[in-house]
């Protein structure tokens, strides 16, 4: 969970939104809400959204990091995160599937959040639909059990995320 999130941004399937560099510092507190307006042309789908600070170009590495591997010249540092499989939208209890090319609301909360952007840096959200291997993967077709789920289940699926969705998140200072 803390792997610097870049592979995940030059992913062709992961949407990426971001600020241009901060003027000032931004501290974000309490809830975050991700408020989802999609589609998909499967009948389930997994939405991940994550919430990334991302470190300037110029950022120097530090003597005491554990890992010398890691560059931290615009590193991206995932603040918080979060998955909901989409069959689970409206209940918990009661499973449904979504309606092929309709577009639907996902609304899902992240973990609580209490963190300072620095200035110069820089905001991130990634939206993407597999987390594999943190999340078993999907079949993209509704089944009344995943983990039952056939390899002739497993089919490809086209995801789309409208831009009337939302990430709200309170702004402290």
């Amino acid at each position: 969970m803390s792997e610097d999130q870049r592979f995940a941004a030059k992913r062709p399937d992961v949407l990426v939104f971001q600020t241009e560099p901060l003027t000032d510092d931004l501290t974000l507190g309490g809830e975050i809400m991700a408020k989802l307006k999609v589609s998909t042309t499967g009948t389930d789908a997994d939405w991940v959204v994550k919430l990334i600070d991302v470190y300037p170009p110029d950022e120097p590495n530090h003597p005491y990091m554990p890992n010398k591997n890691v560059m931290l010249a615009n590193y991206q540092q995932m603040v918080r995160s979060e998955v909901l499989r989409g069959r689970f939208r409206n209940s918990f209890e009661k499973p449904e599937p979504f309606k092929s090319g309709e577009i639907t609301d996902v609304n899902f909360r992240l973990q609580d959040v209490l963190h300072t952007f620095k200035k110069g840096h820089r905001v991130m959200i990634q939206v993407h639909s597999t987390w594999f291997p943190l999340i078993d993967r999907n079949p993209q077709k509704y089944v009344d059990n995943i983990f039952k789920a056939n390899a002739e289940d497993f089919q490809k699926a086209t995801h789309r995320v409208y831009n009337n969705s939302v990430i709200e998140v309170q702004v402290l200072k």
